[in-house]
């Protein structure tokens, strides 16, 4: 991936991150929990509201070291008084981390339509944590959410770990 492309890209997963962060806080409004009685329930819309917040704060704040990491790797990239083998070393790490980061997006992104809306992907290396908004989740959800990590990623079922947030 060329520098400018990168450039973009890591643009492009801030700026998703924050649109998704203001929809997700104004398209949350006090009387959206509503009981099957008909009556709203304060508590169960904070909670839904602290889960929503949560996924959208961890993917910025993954996102910002995310930038933060690609200007440093270029910055030892254009950096003149480095060997060639550091430089070599930076353009691979530049070249895995936004390979990982484009898993993560593909992830949640997948699971968002898969049932998951609120979910958080992390790839490092060889293994994948993904973070799902439920309390339990069933063998079949399970199943279906380490499926779609091992399709995105190539990596094995046991190398995909999958957390319940509640």
């Amino acid at each position: 991936m060329k520098r400018p492309q990168v450039i973009r890209f890591a643009a492009f997963v801030t700026v998703l991150a924050v649109l998704l962060g203001y929809v997700v806080y104004h398209r949350t409004s006090p009387d959206t929990a509503v009981t099957a009685r008909g009556g709203v329930t304060a508590k169960v819309q904070q909670n839904t509201t602290n889960l929503e917040n949560y996924f959208v704060n961890f993917r910025m704040k993954r996102d910002q070291l995310m930038s933060k990491e690609i200007a440093t790797l270029q910055a030892l990239i254009k950096n003149s008084g480095i060997s060639k083998a550091a430089k070599a070393q930076a353009s691979a790490t530049l070249v895995r981390d936004t390979q990982e980061l484009k898993q993560e997006t593909r992830i949640e992104g997948l699971l968002s339509g898969r049932g998951f809306p609120l979910s958080a992907a992390t790839v490092a290396g060889n293994q994948v944590v993904v973070q799902v908004g439920a309390a339990r989740l069933t063998q079949k959800q399970v199943a279906r959410i380490a499926d779609t990590a091992t399709m995105v990623t190539g990596l094995p079922p046991q190398d995909v770990v999958i957390l319940p947030k509640s």
